[in-house]
């Protein structure tokens, strides 16, 4: 896959996460930011989603292929270069929930919706991890084909108080 196939793949996905942001919350407006919005550029986030009774919420997504659902893993970058340890999302993330989640195709035009999604409160779940020392948080990371590291966790290892909404659908 190269990285225009990434982007349709992306960007085919916002259409399920508007349908389950709607199912989940009082939604009045969604706005997504481009890639070269200060607020992606700097804090990563994607969205920001207007709730009826007007507070605003920020969040981060990422769809993955059904490929790579027996994973079963939250990923967040860790360092964007590993080698240099310049700092990934996981040190600067500026949003309040990180949908993430698995969607039932490969490819755009195979894709009707997930297969398994969860909305985290990811302020909160940075903010207990982030009190293990570094050294320790660095061995849950793997690197990427290209300089960043990921670090992951299973999804049933995420305690439930860090987890605003899931499903998994049956396949």
């Amino acid at each position: 896959m190269n990285w225009n196939n990434d982007l349709k793949f992306s960007e085919n996905a916002e259409q399920y996460q508007d349908e389950l942001y709607r199912n989940v919350f009082p939604i009045k407006k969604i706005t997504r930011f481009p890639n070269c919005h200060v607020l992606d550029r700097n804090y990563h986030i994607d969205i920001e989603l207007e709730m009826i009774n007007g507070i605003k919420l920020l969040g981060q997504e990422k769809a993955l292929r059904k490929q790579f659902s027996e994973f079963n893993t939250f990923t967040i970058e860790f360092y964007q270069n590993r080698f240099t340890k310049e700092k990934g999302e996981f040190f600067n993330l500026g949003a309040q929930f990180y949908c993430h989640g698995y969607l039932n195709g490969n490819l755009p035009e195979d894709t009707t919706g997930f297969i398994k999604v969860y909305i985290i409160n990811i302020f909160d779940f940075l903010e207990q991890l982030k009190q293990k020392p570094i050294k320790e948080l660095e061995k849950k990371t793997k690197p990427s084909t290209g300089k960043a590291s990921f670090y992951f966790i299973n999804y049933n290892d995420i305690p439930s108080k860090f987890i605003y909404f899931k499903k998994e659908f049956i396949q």
